[in-house]
């Protein structure tokens, strides 16, 4: 990549009834390499907090509070838009339960300055290196989750916005894809490592081993986009590749464990339910 990103990156971050300090923390992991930071609230409780504490992150703040929650696409694109309309050429997308390692931000930004892979219209991080080892050079792959990723907004306009249907799950797969498509690269840093956690924790007991372990759940509303949202994807979703559409189809196999160690079964069958009848009757947006 030519030319330093460091004058040229804006960031967005997506607050629900966040914990205010515990997420102040997280976005100190990185407010400071941003030229401008976008904290859009889609709280629906009538706290002013907020308003204080971005005034420690710094002036380069721009803070607005909805009180209305219309999910993560139309934030996305409302940051997007206005970084673009500001003069920036990239933009950091963060959730707000998302934090870098000291020093790991910058790092990641020398990575993206050094990277020698052309067309890159997504960056983005390592969450699981657990699951995917850590290598030295960056990786193509075909999707990144939201949070740490860094898009390029030259390329943005092409891509198109974000899929406000969606609403919530499975907007930034929809995304990485549709830059693919469009001829652009979706490039992964492994060696970068973000905190995040994806969905709640409850112990379960494997069928196979009775050994008790950590198991992924959602809310049932989670459950119900999940479904919803994958179903949309794999099957009615236009310029999206086989490849994609199985990956799609391996990323809901999460949902296994709400099925079986979820301490609310009842309402998570009922959800996923309504969430097949909503994909058939072509019911998008919020639920």
């Amino acid at each position: 990549m030519s030319g330093s990103i460091l004058n040229k990156l804006a960031g967005v971050v997506i607050l629900y009834n966040p914990e205010s300090h515990k997420t102040l923390e997280n976005i100190l992991s990185y407010s400071s390499g941003l030229k401008k930071l976008y904290i859009l609230d889609n709280s629906e409780d009538e706290e002013i907090e907020w308003e204080f504490l971005s005034k420690q992150i710094g002036n380069h703040v721009e803070y607005i509070k909805y009180g209305l929650n219309e999910g993560i696409s139309k934030r996305l694109n409302i940051a997007a838009h206005k970084a673009i309309e500001e003069g920036y050429d990239f933009l950091l997308t963060m959730d707000q339960d998302s934090s870098f390692p000291e020093g790991v931000f910058k790092k990641y930004l020398n990575e993206i300055e050094n990277c020698s892979i052309d067309k890159v219209g997504q960056f983005g991080v390592n969450f699981q290196p657990q699951f995917l080892p850590i290598q030295t050079s960056a990786i193509k792959v075909r999707s990144l989750i939201t949070s740490g990723s860094i898009i390029s907004l030259n390329y943005f306009l092409q891509v198109g916005d974000y899929n406000e249907d969606l609403f919530i799950d499975f907007v930034d797969a929809d995304f990485s894809f549709r830059v693919n498509a469009n001829g652009y690269k979706v490039v992964q840093f492994t060696n970068i490592l973000l905190n995040h956690q994806i969905g709640d924790r409850v112990s379960g007991r494997s069928f196979k081993t009775f050994k008790v372990t950590d198991r992924i759940i959602h809310s049932p509303i989670r459950v119900y986009y999940i479904v919803r949202n994958g179903l949309y994807i794999m099957f009615k979703a236009k310029n999206i590749s086989k490849d994609a559409r199985y990956e799609i189809l391996r990323g809901m196999k999460i949902l296994k464990n709400n099925y079986i160690y979820h301490p609310q079964l009842f309402k998570i069958y009922q959800f996923t339910i309504v969430g097949i009848i909503d994909f058939l009757r072509n019911k998008m947006g919020k639920k």
